[in-house]
């Protein structure tokens, strides 16, 4: 019942809906019930926001040079065999580029402009490590050299270097750079 009076006594006077509506309900609800309510409808935009900026998932790779003679051979007895080494390289990631969206230079595995948009550029460290976050789906990695873009892989599609993002998961994937390299 107080709190009944205490409504009436406060709206005495008062003809606007909304603040009649507002005080009614700020006297039927407790203060502590607003705030319980006011955490719950809230958290859900609060955890879509974490969501996308901390993607689950993306590409981890290493960027390896090769350059020499990896050819093998049977009267050639090969004491050391040259190895792939890490190299820091910028990493472009563009949409899934086919090689009909790219213009090649000279040399079929540089390119001089990519049609498709440019979504991440990183920087391996000096290993070669990079990671990017990245939404799922599929992407196409170039790594940028003096010569141009830089992809020697393609699909059955004629995808350059392509690599699938799936749904909650680190896709890893070595980008090698042989160009200098004999097999």
């Amino acid at each position: 019942m107080l709190t009944q009076h205490r409504f009436f006594y406060e709206t005495r006077g008062t003809t606007d809906t909304k603040s009649l509506l507002f005080r009614l309900f700020a006297s039927v609800v407790p203060r502590v019930n607003i705030t319980f309510f006011a955490i719950v409808l809230l958290l859900p935009v609060v955890g879509a926001v974490a969501q996308t900026k901390k993607l689950p998932q993306g590409i981890s790779g290493v960027v390896l040079w090769k350059k020499g003679n990896f050819m093998p051979s049977p009267d050639v007895k090969v004491t050391k065999q040259p190895k792939a080494l890490p190299v820091a390289r910028e990493v472009y990631i563009f949409e899934l580029t086919n090689s009909k969206q790219a213009e090649a230079t000279d040399d079929p595995t540089f390119y001089k402009n990519i049609n498709t948009r440019l979504l991440r550029k990183v920087k391996s460290d000096p290993n070669g490590r990079f990671w990017v976050r990245l939404p799922a789906g599929y992407y196409s990695v170039f790594v940028k050299e003096p010569q141009g873009y830089y992809a020697n892989l393609f699909d059955d599609a004629m995808n350059l270097n392509p690599v699938q993002v799936k749904c909650g998961k680190w896709t890893k994937t070595e980008v090698m750079i042989d160009y200098e390299a004999v097999y």
